[in-house]
């Protein structure tokens, strides 16, 4: 096994060194063996005297009396077939003459002086010519060959090219490195061991070491010589150490072979490695870290393109080069654009596959986490201590990776192993390959088999396989727990993600002031505080507004796909991990699933830390423009997606459209079913309530109309709320709008959001909390008419809490002032606004569903939802924004102590609307204001649930003497009900009593409001009162005076009804006629009264008779004056 080992070494070191060391594979340095420099003079004295002489060589004529002469050749060639305990026992001095005579043999003085004269003389001109060659003795060689095997220089040329030995060429360079040295220090010495090639100097390398002092030190050149030596030294005992275990578990590889080496390595973790062959592995991978030389298999594949592109960076040849130095040059050469030897990038990969299964080949890491490992990997550093591996590759690294990611900053590891960790998986360009890292390669390879068999590998795109298929049904957890942790370092460098360097690289570099090399020493930019993040500025660019800052079609796409992937995991933001670690731990520790851990720092964002939140809200703030980057809608609204929203996924750009189009289709019944969709939106939905930015198209709109009218409003809701306000009041006030329209429209979207469900307006869901569980705790159906829990609130207004009811006036200030607010209003009746207000404004819908309610066509749900609003919209004139309007003046004028007194965000309970009643009913509304009242009377004659007044007044009333009526009433029955017991005396209730005198008087003012007598009179007053005015009872004077003077003329219908109207007015007027508390009342009714001219009569006779009295008794007085004063 030994002759084989050493066989093999022979082949494996002659073709390493052979390459290595005249190249740089181990010292970087290129000598011509033409012309070496050494005392040729010494060299000849050391010739003409004999070695068997010599008084230390008297061993020489003891065994080697079989030689025919006793010249020094043939004392060489004895010497050579000693064996190792003969050789040992040859004094120094012998072995150093020898060793001298063996060198001699290389040099071209010794073949010029002494070989050609003495034997070669015939063949000397012919053999001359090999002077000038590269290799002077693969010339003679070739010459020899051409002689006469009888010929005596062919036979000296065959000894002499014996004695020197095949491998002649690497050990010149020895020869020319050290000679000096070696003469100097008298260290010349026999293979004793009979090593192959360089190895055969061992002897002499160590006498050279053992002598080296300040005094006399070792150069350079010869120092890259004696360390190749030494190093060739190490493989040699690496596979004397393993040569069982090769056998074992790499049958099919020969002994010193470099693929034998690789495959020890493979297995070095294997448990049946015998802990002998392991510790070698070990310290022979800990010498490649500190040296790259010693992997033969690098050295010579990549030589080349080590020396072509600088990767020594300077350092002299006989420093040492770390693994990690190499391996980064030359993956930045390759990553610029520049390609490598095939041979040196299999080697690449072999080696990067080496540092990320064994951490000792990396020394940083060695010395950077010398205590983290103990620490945190107790197990796998005792395993690795005791048995010379741990588990099955990789163990230790991965555990100091999860430690990283660990939330508690005291369980992650120091800072300096963490920049380790960081640099191995630079070096190791973990992020291109998969299979690179053991662990995940193990973890990962089931699922790369099903989910991405048909990828092809390289440039990491089976890694972007993996990570789009994270949370998929085909992923393991294991696989998922690896490959994160690989993605959490790649996505601290953009770097280390090969489509994404490729693509991006010119634009990095031109807006985000990227390096323009891989590899830069200075461009260290893991995190946040050590340089800027690129990929943010990237995502920054790619939706920019400056059409002079767009990225590259190819760049747009990558850093779309990034993102996305980046977003399943707060750990794959550093923008947001890094200043989040405390708040993660405190309130989200519990939170694994894919984008969970987002949502948990979106769902406590009031309580995070200030530069927490800071980071978290600008992502929201992304994430609503751009969809892509929120896992759980992509994962679980794909298809709504595709269905709904297919145009948008077309254009490729997003900005908020996405997210708008679910909203408004999340109602839909494909989405009504799938509740794992529509949960995912109703949960961005209320996300965004905390903050106006987190709705995109919103914030765009608004943002300088927020900062002008709501800068204290804190929530979107508030906002909105605030924003809302100032347009209803320009519209009320009838000026031109502050809000222009795309933020108006904004304004009445978020509104009609609001509307849709309690969750979405949690000031609402707060102030309501009891009421809810009271009141309506059974509904549930968003949408439906009286099922949901708005209109359950609403239809339960009276009997809210304090709280509660503000909250709800608010919102119905807010749905009856803007139709297009009102969520059920718009839900129950799409279908009739299609069809009787196809061009209607939203805001006034409301206004005109009102003048189709009664047509047979009309949906009964849509019917009621409006009956519902009109009756809201009497309980106070604030609901009533045409009312506002065309009342406004009216209002100040006559109602202003009402409003004034009025508690705020209550009801008024009708009570302005029945101040103006009072003055409609005097004609001293101005005609604007008048038209809006007739409007009101009208639908309140036909409805009594729009009079709040009336029900509350005479609701016993109306409960005793008008049950059949109330279900189905909304044609006046009820009124009428009502005045006729009113003219019939059956009304005992006083403020009922004058209730419905008032509604009485009222349409005395117009015929308009008393829709019953306008019905039965319509013939007659087109036949006789069509061109008679509105207004101030002037076509009901003109009924009254054609019943009077020609009664026959009417229509039956219309005398009937109008003579129970003058009855009832009379009545009317006598329940309305109050004592005046004033002079000023008293005179108002005098004027006003029917009888006026009687009470002038009256009041002209009681002065004249006041004026006669006087006279008379100022006549009498007068004469009693003068009968005194006689």
């Amino acid at each position: 096994m030994k002759c084989e080992l050493l066989l093999s070494l022979s082949w494996l070191l002659l073709a390493a060194a052979g390459s290595d060391v005249d190249s740089g594979g181990f010292g970087n340095v290129r000598i011509r063996r033409a012309s070496i420099d050494v005392d040729d003079k010494a060299i000849g004295a050391a010739d003409q005297h004999s070695i068997r002489d010599l008084p230390d060589c008297q061993d020489l004529r003891k065994y080697c009396t079989h030689q025919k002469t006793s010249d020094n050749l043939s004392m060489l060639e004895c010497a050579l077939s000693f064996s190792s305990s003969q050789l040992e026992a040859l004094p120094e001095p012998c072995q150093h003459a020898l060793w001298l005579q063996q060198r001699q043999l290389h040099l071209k003085s010794w073949v010029e002086h002494t070989l050609l004269p003495s034997y070669c003389a015939a063949e000397q001109g012919k053999l001359q010519s090999c002077f000038n060659s590269v290799d002077l003795w693969v010339c003679l060689e070739d010459q020899r060959q051409q002689l006469p095997q009888s010929n005596i220089c062919q036979q000296q040329l065959r000894r002499a090219y014996a004695a020197i030995g095949p491998d002649y060429a690497n050990i010149a360079d020895f020869y020319t490195a050290c000679g000096s040295l070696v003469e100097q220090q008298k260290c010349g010495r026999m293979n004793v061991e009979h090593l192959p090639s360089l190895l055969s100097q061992l002897g002499t390398a160590q006498c050279l070491m053992a002598h080296a002092n300040p005094a006399t030190p070792i150069d350079m050149n010869c120092k890259v010589a004696v360390n190749a030596i030494e190093l060739q030294r190490g493989m040699l005992e690496l596979f004397r150490v393993c040569a069982d275990d090769l056998t074992a578990l790499c049958p099919q590889e020969r002994p010193g072979t470099p693929s034998g080496y690789k495959c020890l390595v493979r297995h070095k973790n294997d448990p049946s490695l015998r802990s002998q062959c392991a510790t070698q592995i070990a310290l022979r991978d800990q010498q490649i870290g500190r040296d790259y030389r010693v992997s033969h298999g690098l050295a010579k594949s990549c030589k080349d393109d080590i020396k072509l592109h600088h990767c020594r960076r300077g350092v002299s040849e006989d420093k040492q080069v770390r693994l990690a130095q190499i391996l980064l040059c030359l993956e930045s050469v390759s990553k610029n654009g520049t390609k490598l030897a095939p041979e040196c990038l299999v080697e690449l990969s072999d080696h990067r596959r080496m540092l990320m299964t064994d951490y000792q080949l990396s020394p940083e890491l060695l010395s950077d986490c010398a205590d983290d490992i103990p620490k945190f990997c107790p197990e796998q550093h005792k395993a690795q201590l005791v048995n010379g591996f741990s588990g099955s590759g990789g163990e230790i690294i991965h555990c100091l990776f999860e430690h990283v990611r660990a939330r508690r900053a005291q369980h992650r590891v120091t800072s300096q192993c963490q920049r380790g960790l960081e640099r191995l998986i630079k070096v190791s360009d973990a992020g291109e390959d998969w299979r690179v890292d053991p662990v995940l390669r193990r973890a990962c390879k089931p699922v790369v088999d099903v989910a991405c068999k048909d990828v092809e590998g390289g440039e990491a795109r089976v890694i972007s396989c993996l990570m789009e298929r994270i949370g998929t049904p085909v992923m393991q957890p294991e696989c998922e727990q690896a490959l994160l942790i690989i993605e959490y370092f790649v996505a601290r460098d953009f770097k280390l993600d090969p489509q994404l360097y490729k693509h991006c690289r010119d634009d990095a570099i031109k807006y985000c002031r990227a390096k323009r090399q891989w590899d830069d020493v200075q461009d260290v930019q893991m995190d946040p505080e050590r340089g800027p993040l690129i990929l943010p500025c990237l995502h920054r660019m790619a939706y920019s507004d400056d059409e002079r800052q767009t990225l590259h079609k190819d760049c747009f796409r990558e850093v779309k796909r990034v993102m996305r992937q980046r977003a399943i995991s707060v750990d794959l933001m550093p923008e947001v991990e890094d200043y989040c670690l405390s708040d993660l731990s405190q309130y989200c520790g519990e939170h694994t699933e894919k984008g969970s851990e987002m949502e948990c720092l979106q769902n406590k964002l009031e309580k995070l830390q200030p530069e927490c939140k800071s980071v978290v809200t600008k992502y929201t703030e992304e994430e609503a423009a751009n969809v892509e980057l929120n896992p759980v809608i992509m994962a679980v609204c794909s298809e709504a997606m595709q269905q709904h929203c297919s145009d948008i996924l077309k254009a490729g750009t997003d900005n908020g459209n996405m997210m708008d189009c679910l909203i408004s289709h999340k109602n839909d019944a494909d989405l009504r079913k799938d509740l794992r969709c529509r949960a995912a939106i109703e949960h961005f939905q209320i996300i965004s309530l905390k903050n106006y930015h987190f709705t995109t198209k919103f914030k765009e709109a608004c943002r300088p109309y927020v900062s002008r009218h709501c800068a204290a409003s804190a929530t979107k809701n508030e906002v909105v709320a605030c924003l809302s306000e100032v347009m209803r009041n320009d519209t009320i006030k009838a000026q031109r709008h502050q809000i222009p329209k795309d933020c108006r429209q904004q304004v009445k979207s978020q509104l009609y959001q609001q509307r849709e469900s309690i969750a979405l307006d949690p000031k609402l869901g707060n102030a309501c909390k009891t009421e809810l569980e009271q009141f309506c705790a059974d509904q549930k159906g968003p949408g439906q008419v009286n099922k949901n829990e708005l209109e359950c609130l609403i239809q339960n207004t009276p009997r809210l809490g304090k709280a509660c009811h503000h909250a709800i006036f608010l919102i119905k200030k807010s749905e009856l002032g803007d139709s297009g607010t009102d969520y059920t209003l718009l839900n129950t009746c799409k279908e009739m606004v299609y069809k009787f207000c196809p061009n209607e404004e939203s805001v006034k819908i409301l206004d005109c569903l009102k003048k189709y309610k009664d047509d047979s066509s009309f949906d009964q749900r849509c019917h009621l939802v409006v009956v519902n609003r009109m009756i809201e919209q009497n309980t106070d004139f604030r609901f009533n924004p045409s009312l506002q309007s065309a009342c406004g003046k009216n209002i100040d004028g006559y109602c202003s102590n009402i409003v004034a007194t009025a508690q705020p965000n209550e009801e008024l309970n009708g009570k302005v609307v029945k101040c103006l009643k009072d003055k409609f009913r005097q004609s001293k509304l101005d005609e604007k204001c008048a038209k809006e009242m007739i409007k009101i009377l009208q639908e309140q004659a036909l409805n009594y649930k729009l009079n709040p007044v009336l029900q509350h007044f005479c609701k016993s009333e109306i409960q005793e003497l008008c049950k059949k009526h109330m279900d189905g009433d909304e044609h006046g029955q009820v009124e009428e009900c009502l005045k006729a017991a009113f003219l019939k005396k059956q009304l005992i209730n006083r403020e009922c009593q004058l209730e419905v005198a008032t509604l009485i008087a009222e349409s005395k003012a117009d015929i308009h409001v008393d829709p019953i007598l306008e019905t039965a009179c319509t013939v007659d007053l087109l036949r006789y009162c069509a061109k008679v005015t509105s207004g101030d009872g002037r076509k009901l004077s003109c009924l009254r005076t054609l019943l009077k003077e020609t009664p026959n003329s009417l229509e039956l219908d219309c005398r009937e009804k109008l003579e129970r109207r003058i009855e009832m007015f009379r009545n009317a007027d006598d329940t309305l006629a109050q004592p005046p508390e004033d002079m000023q009342q008293l005179v108002q009714q005098v004027v006003t009264s029917p009888a006026r001219k009687f009470f002038l009569v009256i009041l002209m006779s009681a002065t004249g008779l006041v004026f006669l009295t006087g006279i008379f008794l100022g006549r009498a007085t007068k004469r009693a004056m003068g009968l005194k004063n006689k």
